[in-house]
Parts: C-alpha cells; structure tokens; sequence
C-alpha cells in the first residue's frame, strides 16, 4: 500500500519549486552586489579590512528567508570568484529560539560550517574555531535568520556584548565576515542601538501586502495569474479587488501565506474535473490550513471582515503549523 498520491505530488512539487519574482528581490539583489563588491574592493589590496553587511527584516511569514535563500543558492554556485581565488560562500545558520552567543557559536560550527564541537569548550576557543573553519573552508559570510532570538529581553549588556560581537565578526583581523542579519521588526531596534554596527549594515525592508496600494493590488493579481498558468488553471474569472480583499485576510496581509494557500488551491483545481479557479478550492484549502469549519472561511462568508482579524488569523495559522509538527 502506498501513501503517496503521486499526481498531486507532482502538482505541489512544480508549484513549490517555481520561485515568482518580486520588485522586492531586485533590492535585496542590489543589497548582496552592494556587500560583495564592498568585501571583494577591500581584500583585493591585501590589507586589513573590515567587512559589511545586510540587516533584513519585516514580519514573520513575507517571504525574507525565501528570498534570501534563493539569492544564496546563486551566488553560491561558484560564479563569483574572490581575490584569495575560490568562490564566494556564505552559509545559513538559523536561529531556533533563545540562545547565548556561546550557543550561537556551537550552531554556527555545527549547522553552518558542518564541524562538531569537542569537550567542554570556552565561548572563545568556540568562537576562535568559527573563524578558522570560516577561512579555511572559503565561507565568506553568514547568514543568520530569525536573529531576534539571540538578543536577551531584559539585559542591556547582555545586548551591548552581543551587538559589538557581531561587529568584531564584521571586523575580524584574520578573515572577516560578511553578515546578512534576518528577522522581524525588532531587530532594527536592536542593531539601531549600536552605532558602529548599524553604520555597517544596510537595510532592507520587507512589507505586508497594502491593498491601498495600487502597487500591491497589481502585485498580487499577478501573483495569481503567474501560479495559475504554471499549474494550467484559469484565474480571471477571481481577478477581483474583493477577491484580493478575501484573499489577503485570509493570509493575514502575509505574502509568503498568500503563496501557500494559493498553490493549494490550485493543486486542488488541478485534481478536480474543472480547469478554473473557483472560491470553494481556496475555501476547501483554508479549512485544511486553519483546521476552521469547512465552508466557514472569508471565501464564503459575505461579511468576512469581522469574523476574522489580521493578527488572529496570523495566530491561527501559526498554531496550526506549530500543531502540525509536534
């Protein structure tokens, strides 16, 4: 017996591995161009250097780590050569809940830089080993997603010793290392509190979907034409600003949401005897998603609004997904 439906499968691999371009990708592309060019200008003399770096943010689930993964498997592919004569490479290191910067150390060698830790090891020699591995094995950077979590809430030298560590990877004598620093709002307010730091880092910002927006409204309707045609179902028939208006509350304002629920719903058009697009596909994969009612979903109901709120249904999805993986 198998478990695999291998039709729908396929469905969701194709769609799922399609990546649909954004305006906002050419300034997160123009921010790594930026970094690197810095990096390469600087260790092309063979002097002592400090490094710079991205700091990228905005809500959760907008689709930052997407776009920067998809930026780092290009410039990882050995197309950019540096002055010492291999490739760029920065690695990712995601940060999962709260951790010290010891703890961060030992993520870094482990997820990262792919070396095991031995014994009982100091910050430093932890650290000192980071910046070994980093320039013997050719990394050039680091990216660390969700980097809020490494900042304590209530300690501000807890926090002052974290900024100036990053700045001292920024700065380091030996190799220094370019940082791309993701994660939610707060982390602005974070790195702003350190000066020199911040100096070094330019921002990036990524936004909520804004149907006051023309730009927005525009966005998204492409968005959904572009998945529809991959998938080879017809879309114009929801062209629609209360459509768009469905569909952003209940993705809570979120891009990256949007995008998920709109390849389920395509897939399930896919699997059904129809060729367009229709609100009971995106009701029926709301349901699924939320783990809400079938049929009760702002595809359904006249006066969605308030019945079902941005941050609540933010929560909901969250819940779910976090329900899902235990």
């Amino acid at each position: 017996m198998t478990f695999v439906n291998t039709t729908t499968a396929r469905a969701f691999a194709d769609l799922r591995g399609a990546h649909y371009a954004f305006p906002r990708a050419e300034k997160l592309r123009e921010g790594f161009e930026w970094m690197l060019t810095d990096y390469w200008s600087k260790a092309s003399l063979g002097r002592r250097f400090e490094a710079r770096g991205l700091l990228v943010t905005g809500p959760s689930r907008t689709g930052k780590s997407a776009e920067i993964e998809h930026l780092l498997s290009k410039l990882n592919d050995g197309g950019t050569v540096m002055p010492d004569g291999r490739p760029a490479k920065i690695v990712s290191v995601m940060l999962a809940g709260t951790m010290t910067w010891k703890d961060l150390g030992v993520h870094t060698l482990r997820e990262g830089l792919h070396m095991p830790t031995r014994g009982k090891m100091t910050q430093r020699e932890i650290w000192d080993m980071v910046g070994f591995q980093a320039r013997a094995q050719g990394v050039h950077g680091i990216h660390y997603d969700e980097c809020q979590h490494i900042f304590p809430k209530k300690s501000a030298d807890g926090r002052a010793m974290i900024l100036d560590s990053f700045k001292s990877l920024l700065k380091g004598p030996d190799w220094p290392l370019m940082l791309v620093l993701s994660g939610v709002d707060e982390l602005v307010g974070h790195i702003a509190s350190e000066e020199q730091l911040a100096y070094l880092l330019r921002p990036v910002q990524f936004h909520e979907i804004r149907l006051q927006r023309s730009e927005d409204q525009q966005e998204l309707n492409s968005l959904c034409f572009a998945y529809a045609d991959k998938a080879g179902v017809d879309f114009s028939n929801l062209s629609s600003l209360d459509f768009f208006r469905r569909l952003t509350c209940a993705c809570a304002n979120r891009w990256g949401l949007a995008i998920e629920l709109l390849i389920d719903a395509c897939v399930a058009a896919t699997g059904s005897a129809t060729t367009t697009l229709r609100p009971e596909h995106f009701c029926r994969a709301f349901a699924a998603r939320t783990g809400l009612a079938p049929g009760y979903s702002p595809f359904s109901i006249e006066n969605f609004e308030p019945l079902f709120k941005g941050e609540k249904m933010f929560d909901l999805w969250e819940n779910q997904g976090l329900a899902g993986r235990q």
